[in-house]
């Protein structure tokens, strides 16, 4: 019986790897004509189309946001505190750099306040050892990598679409106690 349903299988198999030759006509061949060649167009230079600042600027907003926090000054105020901030997690399905975000809010940061943050290309090489960008956001790996850091403060957040608009959300942990200590969300234009 096995070796009946082995034989029919095969010669399913074979019929269906056969060659169907298909009848075919060659190109009708017409003598070779002049081309003609139609005027070209040069495209108009007008402005460069800008780039979206909208996200940038929503996390220049957030930033001050977080430094205006009491939370925030409290937690600055207890020396000079080390801050691992992680580029926000992209949620919205549309080419954002979140990379550029997290830039503007650091630079903000440090002008405003008396964080120090943790050199990026430590973070990157440890991030490198995680590989938490191909799990997701994973917390627990997040605070493994502010301890390794040295950080005392992580400040971690996401970029979500909220119709036609773009909503930050931040958070603030002390990675010591595990606490959360500022949380804060701020929405803007595309």
């Amino acid at each position: 019986m096995k070796m009946r349903s082995l034989l029919m299988l095969s010669a399913l198999l074979l019929g269906g790897c056969s060659i169907i030759p298909y009848e075919s006509s060659p190109a009708p061949a017409g003598k070779p004509g002049k081309a003609t060649t139609a005027p070209v167009s040069k495209p108009e230079t007008g402005a460069p189309v800008p780039k979206p600042v909208a996200p940038t600027a929503l996390a220049l907003a957030m930033a001050d946001a977080f430094v205006q926090a009491p939370a925030v000054k409290a937690a600055a105020q207890s020396g000079q505190p080390v801050l691992l901030l992680t580029p926000p997690q992209n949620g919205t399905a549309e080419p954002v750099d979140t990379r550029a975000m997290a830039a503007a809010m650091s630079k903000r940061i440090q002008s405003h306040s008396a964080f120090r943050f943790v050199d990026p290309a430590q973070v990157a090489a440890i991030t490198g050892q995680l590989e938490y960008q191909q799990a997701g956001m994973n917390p627990a790996s997040l605070v493994r990598l502010g301890r390794q850091t040295g950080a005392g403060y992580m400040l971690y957040g996401d970029l979500a679409p909220k119709g036609s608009r773009y909503t930050l959300s931040m958070s603030l942990m002390d990675l010591q106690s595990g606490e959360l200590l500022w949380s804060g969300s701020r929405t803007g234009s595309r």
